[in-house]
């Protein structure tokens, strides 16, 4: 058999043709630079899986690009740059030096969203970032949920969690920003869809706890649990 090609392996998608009532349980969640996505993650994960203890849930994250670094034997630093970076940046400075390119980041999003419908299929996932509610927009059984707050508590709170001036959170979110709002336009085109999100919440009014419960709740209005 031929050996397939990094690239090609990167264009395959593995989502193998299921029932729509197979697919999930499943929740994506999106959030703003200074929001704390990982942590409503942890909580969820806790009522979700008391609710149903003979199905654990399990939370996805940094996992979903360390497999795809394992796959492609990468550096998980350069799968996430590159997924940030407009093209040609770095292909063209590997091409000079010939060999197998690294692979772009058109071909590390369709890989990532690859993987992530697969979590979703597989059901009882929580998936953090990743584009994850543009990668299952279509696919039933899910929740997605968006994570926002004014930039102002938003920089306090990175301040704080960072040890560092509300100047220098300041900057290094709009940084930040400027990432994540290529890669918004270049996910709503390959994804429209409106509205994003199922849910919204303005985490400067709402707790962590408090969201958590009421996302679960959601889910359990929706048949999720």
């Amino acid at each position: 058999m031929a050996k397939v090609s990094l690239s090609e392996h990167m264009k395959e998608d593995r989502l193998e043709p299921v029932e729509p009532e197979q697919i999930g349980p499943f929740v994506t969640i999106s959030r703003q630079f200074g929001c704390y996505g990982f942590s409503l993650g942890l909580l969820l994960l806790d009522i979700l899986t008391e609710e149903t203890p003979e199905n654990p849930w399990k939370i996805y994250h940094k996992e979903i690009l360390s497999r795809l670094a394992n796959e492609t034997e990468q550096a998980e630093e350069l799968l996430e740059r590159q997924r940030r970076t407009k093209p040609r940046l770095i292909l063209d400075f590997f091409r000079s030096f010939g060999g197998e390119r690294p692979p772009s980041g058109y071909e590390i999003r369709n890989r990532i969203t690859s993987i992530i419908r697969a979590l979703a299929a597989e059901g009882h996932a929580i998936i953090l970032g990743q584009g994850g509610a543009a990668a299952t927009y279509d696919l039933p059984n899910g929740l997605s949920i968006r994570l926002e707050a004014p930039e102002e508590w938003r920089i306090k709170q990175v301040a704080f969690r960072e040890g560092i001036s509300e100047t220098e959170a300041k900057i290094r979110m709009k940084a930040k920003e400027q990432e994540r709002e290529y890669l918004r336009k270049v996910y709503e085109q390959r994804f429209p869809h409106k509205p994003a999100f199922h849910l919204t919440y303005d985490c400067s009014v709402f707790s962590l706890a408090q969201i958590a419960r009421q996302v679960a709740y959601a889910a359990k209005l929706r048949g999720c649990v």
